[in-house]
């Protein structure tokens, strides 16, 4: 009997090792298990989109050996490769069943025959009847899409899988009906975690935990730069920070998603939402100063590298710093002219809110333009999936097992980053007992008693507490305690009678809030750095006063100042037990002073104050409005200005009736008066490229 001598193959050594550098998808191989252990048609076709380099290929890949493992075929067609014909699909497919070129050859071409056949051999009972046909770069399919949805798929045998795959989900006609809509699995693909990134890394002999925490922090863990950055970084044996590792990266990932964008109007669209958090039509027309059509918003909002969000579409993370980084260098009057538009459109948006309260993402956006480099380096790599939960009864054990861990296992702390419009880098160091202080101290019944919302547990996206919060809200419950509890008395006794008394208000009006702590249970981790920071940043603006202490630690100190905190003079406690005399932060925005602090805020990024609110509302109007405005004041009339202008009179009137709506006047009278009394014309504010 002869032995079965398995000789090893080049390919199946490029198999193994691609399958050892497979990192971070557990979810999604999960959810395919799944479905092939099934033996329901629902959601039977599994939609995995993502951006360009977003490992989809990769996954399809392990989506195939899964298959092997269980013996069930799996058949993968590239659409690139299928030709605008129904025939070619069906010829590629019998190809991937095994027909041989000379066996294809003496098939008949007509449609309905070619179809009947693929049809019947995907009945074949091999792998106990069940079969995966994967269909990958799905945007590619072309006019093929429709025979494939109404004339193809429909006909398949239940026991097939379907697999497609490209760079957006499955749109129009496939959700439009129930049926679809019920067969159809979405599986959007996410840039890799930290935990994966760390570990694709040390597979591949990177193991420093400052490297591994600088090619997070320049990948973002996008998986073709983080790929890329790794290659690069081996292949010129210098460390992950130098520039020219992050400009290639970062230029190859660029080339491969702007591949997409098909004209110069639409680049442009791409450039400004590269400089904006998060943006919308309304908020692209005001910084590139011109209507957006809303065609062209469509197609920018369309593309792979663009996500909608609860308030507003986002460019993806490393696209939007590698755009940025290239305008910057190219032109960097027109970037910071952009950059100086988001601010003053945040600036009125504010101005207009008191005393109603900015909404939550109002004062984030707000925070990102005008924080500096450091906050927003720290706080707005990435959009956090974590979330807060307050304190209670349900989860009182896991909270106190969490300070027990954090007391057990506390450890210096070396926080590292780079700033990404310059470069540079930069590092904090935290002892050990800075990052507890707070937990020695720490009495849960106390606070819980005085309100059950003060304590917050900080939870990361797979529900595992990372971190904790205690921030008392300021009002006629919680005003006795701030002035009597040593750790705030020295600030509260400070104040005067009448102060005190504006703060005593009542329990669900709260005057302000004091930040006691936001502690998490490693710095230095970006994600878990984020979480806190946009936890401290979503109090700030929603009342009156925030006032905030630390220990002596000058990366928190850094934070305060650059969100416009200013340390309280001559103020101090000595309640961390160290014998420091620590300080106090205090932001007041109430009545006026949030005027005062905006007016601070846009001063520091160059943006001069406004001295007449006509000169604020003049901002709102449009490159092209603002020329309908030079040539109302100068007494033309519609029709002249419709002349000068090349437009129709039609056109004109619509545009003064928007630059009325914008300026809250009613009549031409009222607009000559409002410019007489602005110090510049209405492009004096600078041209845009």
């Amino acid at each position: 009997m002869e032995k079965d001598i398995r000789v090893p193959s080049l390919a199946g050594e490029i198999d193994r090792l691609e399958r050892q550098y497979f990192v971070g998808r557990e979810r999604e191989l999960d959810v395919y298990a799944r479905r092939l252990e099934s033996g329901s048609s629902e959601g039977c076709i599994l939609n995995v989109y993502g951006t360009g380099g977003a490992g989809k290929s990769y996954l399809l890949d392990e989506f195939r050996r899964l298959s092997e493992a269980a013996r069930i075929p799996y058949l993968l067609l590239d659409c690139r490769a299928l030709g605008p014909e129904s025939v070619g699909f069906c010829r590629q497919l019998l190809r991937s069943l095994g027909y041989s070129p000379e066996r294809l050859n003496a098939l008949a071409q007509d449609v309905h025959s070619l179809t009947e056949l693929v049809l019947d051999e995907l009945r074949d009972p091999a792998g106990g009847g069940k079969r995966v046909l994967a269909l990958d770069t799905f945007e590619e399919i072309g006019e093929l899409e429709g025979w494939l949805r109404e004339e193809f798929l429909p006909r398949l045998s239940p026991d097939v899988r379907i697999v497609i795959s490209g760079r957006t989900p499955l749109q129009g006609p496939w959700l439009a009906s129930p049926a679809w809509r019920q067969l159809i699995v979405r599986m959007p693909l996410e840039e890799l975690d930290y935990r994966a990134v760390k570990q694709y890394l040390s597979r591949s002999g990177i193991e420093r935990e400052e490297l591994v925490r600088q090619a997070w922090s320049r990948t973002r863990g996008h998986p073709l730069t983080l790929s890329l950055f790794v290659s690069t970084t081996l292949a010129q044996s210098v460390l992950p920070a130098h520039a020219a590792v992050i400009e290639n990266a970062f230029a190859q990932t660029v080339s491969v998603w702007l591949k997409e964008v098909p004209n110069a109007a639409v680049r442009e669209a791409v450039e400004a939402a590269a400089v904006l958090r998060r943006f919308n039509q309304e908020l692209l027309s005001f910084v590139l100063e011109k209507p957006m059509p809303t065609e062209q918003f469509l197609q920018l909002t369309g593309f792979s590298f663009v996500r909608k969000t609860d308030n507003g579409w986002v460019l993806h993370d490393m696209l939007r710093d590698a755009i940025g980084y290239e305008l910057r260098q190219r032109a960097p009057n027109y970037y910071d002219r952009l950059w100086k538009r988001c601010v003053t459109f945040y600036y009125l948006a504010l101005k207009k809110k008191p005393p109603a309260i900015p909404s939550a993402w109002e004062r984030s956006d707000w925070v990102y333009y005008i924080g500096d480099r450091l906050v927003r380096t720290l706080f707005y790599q990435q959009f956090v999936s974590g979330f807060a939960e307050a304190l209670s009864p349900a989860n009182w054990t896991e909270a106190e097992q969490y300070i027990a861990a954090r007391l057990a296992s506390a450890r210096d702390v070396r926080i590292n980053g780079h700033n990404p419009e310059s470069g540079e880098p930069f590092e904090y160091f935290m002892e050990a007992s800075d990052c507890i202080n707070i937990y020695r101290h720490l009495n849960l019944h106390e606070l819980y008693r005085l309100d059950p919302s003060i304590v917050k547990l900080l939870r990361d996206a797979r529900g595992c507490i990372c971190g904790m919060a205690g921030v008392l809200p300021i009002h006629e419950r919680t005003l006795d305690y701030l002035l009597t509890h040593p750790l705030f008395s020295a600030y509260f006794s400070s104040l005067s009678k009448p102060e005190l008394e504006r703060l005593r208000t009542p329990r669900e009006q709260a005057a302000g809030y004091f930040v006691m702590f936001i502690e998490v249970s490693d710095y230095s981790d970006p994600t878990l750095c984020h979480m806190a920071g946009l936890t401290f940043i979503q109090y700030m603006l929603s009342a009156g006063l925030m006032v905030t202490t630390s220990p002596a630690i000058p990366f928190f100190h850094a934070i305060f100042r650059g969100l416009g905190f200013e340390r309280v003079k001559e103020i101090v406690h000595f309640e961390y037990g160290d014998g420091k005399p620590t300080p106090y932060f205090a932001l007041d925005t109430r009545g006026s002073r949030l005027q005062d602090y905006l007016n601070r805020m846009i001063a520091a990024v160059g943006i001069s104050q406004a001295r007449h609110d006509g000169e604020d509302r003049f901002e709102l109007l449009s490159k092209r409005e603002r020329e309908v405005v030079d040539l109302m004041v100068q007494d033309c009339s519609n029709l002249e200005i419709a002349q000068k202008l090349f437009l129709s009179e039609a056109t004109v009137k619509r545009h003064v009736t928007n630059i009325y709506g914008k300026l809250q006047i009613k009549k031409r009278t009222q607009l000559l008066n409002l410019h007489a009394g602005r110090r510049s014309p209405p492009n004096g504010a600078g041209s845009g490229r």
